[in-house]
């Protein structure tokens, strides 16, 4: 019986051998590794047809034994990683290497925001690295880019938006608030802008007409969010002017983190003011963003800033020419003292984002501002005043003919600002098909202690302005009458502000499909005729909102409605043999704008603060729409945009280089209005530029503005300085009415051109498609200025147009299509994605343009206005890696 079994074994092996042996198994290995090339341990690995499988060990390597088969799909998952399906046909033994990418919980991931239905867009984000810009900010972009943004001070990350000033501006950075140093009088002493460029995913911008979730201010809304890294990056600049370092990574699907550093020195810069001395300005900055995704539906995020702005100078001469053919002046002064300013800034935030359900988003943030702000200076300056020759035939064309006149000022200040800002607050949305309804409250703390000393004492032409009694005669001194020495400015005060905010917003947007019958006629030629009817859709959105804002130290509550509406008509073209949809957008909008005051706005011109300070109040109407079309078969986007605002309790304001001097009384009336025009494409294929056109008017009416006219006997007006005789016997009273507000420029243009070397041009021995070129136009009509006071009607003066072209020639040095091969195994060059190299052009026409204006007085009253000069032609070079 045994050896019967044995029969019976062994004819069913031979019986199936045939099968067996179609059978054969075959080895698969693989060697699993993340983006940066390290060993993922503990992946699983399954085959999906056999339903077998095994794990990755501590190197990523792994084995899994399969049958020969036509195709078997294998799954490789982990946890912290993406999903990894991968088909194989298993003929032999194989060995195949894996890559997996960071797991990304999507639904917390920001990657496009809305903008709703308000005239709100998302700006494209363009590497500041790759631009000759001499700021290095974001800011100097926005006028090429954005509706209505003027600049005219390349050292300032400053902005107007029309008609506003910087103030009424709202920059929010991961939706938090950031502010600008206070005590900053003029661009070199600013420092560092708080974006940073590196760090930058998304930018939002309204030039007006924006929505009720955005603050109180009057003009527009900058918003910006930090890249949230889902694998490791790195990005490093160095140039004459700085140097700056971004890294970020997502070690695991848990926590991801994008860090920043920047140090930047203007000296380079400043040397080629008309102002010389010893520069020694240093800013720099670190940034950090954290984020924690707990679950898939919860997301905790940290961010913080630490900035040091310290600039110090001791100026030893200036020499300024200005003035045109008919009256050539040269300003010249010999300096004594210094300067020095230190602006130390602190922001920490928390926020905690939980996704209920599909439909309801829930927001808590916690965040804080703390600024530490001083400004010493003690400068005696001894000037002289020349007139040129003008003679174009004379030897001496250009050098000084006569004098007319020597003076002396003296200028000390002892400045002191220190301001805390808390805030807590709630925002939340809740989303329901094509509607969307959004709230948000938030309470504010400020506290604000300003410490204020500063003085100007005049010698004008040796005579003291404003000029003592004289004493001639006294025989006896202890006869001669006390006189105080009159200094032309004088300010001193310690001010302290301890106030609270509650602002609070709810808005509700709705979006719907209107279906309309479209006849479509088209006729081109004889050959081509098109007469037909379809079903079409126009798309509309309307956002409906309220803000409220208290604020406690004038206690005064105000309410803002707005509403705006976007449309997507049913319009058609016969383009390219087929009917096609015309990408058209019209917007409008409308709404209250209210600013309540900050320190700043509240302090005078005399450094008292006004309680009975009220919010100042804009009316927007905004109306504009978007085109994209085509030309030179690419495409185009072009956008305009008219506006008017109604302006009411303006608090009046002075210039002064970058710092706005309030008035801190609400005494006018105003209104502004103007278009704006722009157009981004594929000028040069496959590079976007950019260019912009504004047209601008704004005007305001100061309350009992009125000054008087003095005729003498012979009826001339008497003018200070000119009239012979100055003895006045009639007079007329004088109300300005509207007058130029201090941004008032009419026309403004900016444009940002990119360029590269086609391919065909590239040879064995040169690659000229790694070389390109970037321009950077900007044009600005003259600006209102006036002499220093309180006196706003008689800042009808015009500053020079502001011109100014920077160019920027780049070399790649590594790309996507580097041989690596050549490197060594070891060089740190195999780490880096790109790198190039650039050579930059500022103020190439090398252009003089005007920042602000230094006045001085004769013996005779006569007043002068000279001129300061920013920046003149400088070369840079900047290196940039990215890794």
């Amino acid at each position: 019986m045994i050896l019967l079994k044995k029969y019976h074994l062994l004819f069913v092996m031979i019986l199936f051998a045939p099968i067996i042996s179609g059978q054969d198994n075959f080895i698969l290995k693989g060697e699993i590794k993340n983006n940066n090339g390290l060993p993922i341990s503990n992946a699983n690995i399954k085959v999906l047809n056999l339903k077998s499988g095994t794990v990755s060990n501590q190197k990523g390597e792994f084995k899994v034994t399969l049958k020969d088969q036509s195709k078997v799909t294998i799954e490789i998952t982990h946890v912290n990683y993406k999903k990894i399906s991968k088909s194989v046909n298993p003929k032999k033994d194989t060995i195949i290497k894996v890559k997996m990418k960071n797991k990304v919980l999507k639904t917390l991931e920001v990657e496009y925001k809305d903008p709703g239905s308000s005239p709100t867009e998302i700006l494209p984000n363009i590497n500041a690295s790759k631009i000759a810009l001499p700021s290095g900010n974001i800011e100097g972009l926005l006028s090429s880019v954005g509706y209505g943004v003027r600049q005219n001070n390349e050292l300032s990350s400053g902005f107007s938006v029309r008609g506003g000033n910087f103030d009424e501006n709202l920059i929010y950075v991961n939706g938090i608030e950031v502010y600008r140093p206070f005590l900053a009088r003029s661009g070199q002493q600013e420092g560092l802008s708080f974006i940073n460029p590196s760090m930058v995913e998304n930018i939002v911008f309204s030039a007006g007409g924006f929505d009720a979730k955005y603050g109180d201010k009057l003009s527009s809304v900058l918003d910006i969010s930090y890249r949230e890294p889902v694998e490791f990056e790195a990005n490093f600049s160095t140039s004459l002017l700085g140097a700056q370092l971004q890294f970020g990574d997502r070690p695991n699907s848990l926590i991801n983190y994008n860090f920043g550093f920047r140090y930047r020195s203007n000296a380079y810069l400043l040397g080629t003011l008309d102002t010389k001395g010893e520069y020694q300005p240093q800013f720099m900055d670190i940034q950090g963003l954290i984020n924690f995704n707990l679950n898939e539906n919860l997301k905790l995020s940290i961010f913080g800033n630490t900035a040091n702005n310290l600039f110090s100078v001791s100026p030893e001469n200036r020499e300024t020419n200005f003035g045109n053919i008919n009256e050539a002046l040269r300003f010249t002064v010999y300096y004594e003292g210094q300067e020095n300013t230190q602006y130390r800034t602190y922001m920490g935030a928390i926020s905690l984002k939980h996704r209920k359900n599909e439909n309801l988003s829930l927001n808590y943030f916690i965040s804080t501002f703390n600024t530490d702000e001083t400004e010493y200076f003690d400068l005696l300056g001894e000037y002289r005043l020349d007139e040129l020759e003008r003679d174009l035939g004379s030897d001496q064309y250009g050098s000084v003919a006569y004098n007319r006149g020597v003076g002396s000022f003296l200028n000390h200040g002892r400045n002191q600002l220190k301001a805390n800002v808390l805030n807590i607050y709630h925002t939340g949305d809740f989303v329901n098909n094509n509607q969307k309804t959004s709230w948000g409250i938030k309470l504010q703390g400020e506290q604000v202690q300003n410490k204020i000393k500063e003085w100007n004492y005049l010698d004008s032409s040796r005579f003291n302005s404003p000029r003592p009694l004289d004493s001639i005669g006294y025989q006896n001194p202890s006869n001669i009458q006390y006189q105080e020495l009159e200094l032309s400015k004088f300010i001193k005060a310690t001010n302290e502000i301890s106030s609270s905010r509650i602002t609070g917003f709810a808005q509700h947007r709705y979006k719907f499909n209107k279906e309309k019958k479209t006849h479509f006629i088209h006729k081109n030629d004889s050959l081509t005729f098109i007469d037909t009817t379809f079903s079409s859709s126009s798309y509309f959105a309307a956002t409906v909102g309220i803000r409220a804002n208290y604020w406690s130290y004038n206690d005064q509550t105000v309410l803002s409605p707005r509403i705006n509406f976007k449309w997507r008509p049913a319009f058609f073209k016969y383009e390219d043999g087929k009917i096609v949809r015309k990408n058209l957008t019209l917007k409008l909008a409308a709404g209250f704008y209210y600013q309540p005051p900050f320190y700043r706005a509240a302090r005078n011109l005399n450094g008292e603060l006004n309680p009975l300070i009220r919010a100042q109040k804009s009316i927007h109407f905004v109306a504009g729409g978007d085109l994209i079309f085509k030309m030179w078969e690419r495409k185009f986007k072009a956008g305009t945009e008219i506006y008017y605002k109604v302006l009411d309790d303006i608090i009046p304001y002075e210039i002064e280089n970058v710092r706005v001097n309030y008035y801190g009384e609400n005494l006018a009336k105003g209104f502004a209005r103007g278009i704006d025009l722009k157009i981004n494409g594929e000028f040069v294929k496959g590079i976007q530029s950019y260019a912009s056109l504004s047209w601008l008017q704004t005007k305001e009416n100061l309350i009992n503005d009125f000054y008087y006219t003095y005729f003498n006997a012979n009826g001339e007006k008497i003018i200070p300085g000119f009239t012979i005789d100055q003895n006045a016997t009639d007079s007329t009273i004088n109300e300005p009415g509207l007058i130029p507000r201090p941004t008032d420029q009419r026309v403004s243009f900016s444009m940002f051109f990119q360029d590269q070397m086609p391919n065909d041009w590239d040879t064995e021995k040169v690659k000229w498609s790694t070389m390109k070129v970037n321009i950077n136009v900007l044009f600005g009509s003259r600006l209102p200025y006036g002499p220093p006071g309180d006196q706003r009607y008689s800042d009808t003066l015009r500053s020079n147009f502001y011109k100014r072209i920077d160019i920027g020639f780049s070399k790649d040095l590594i790309n996507s299509e580097t041989d690596k091969s050549k490197f060594k195994e070891k060089s740190i060059l195999n780490g880096i994605q790109s790198m190039w190299i650039s050579f930059e052009v500022f103020n190439l026409l090398d252009i003089s343009n005007t920042t602000n204006y230094t006045w001085i007085r004769d013996a005779s009253g006569r007043q002068y206005s000279i001129p300061s000069f920013l920046t003149s032609r400088r070369l840079n070079i900047k290196l940039v890696a990215r890794f």
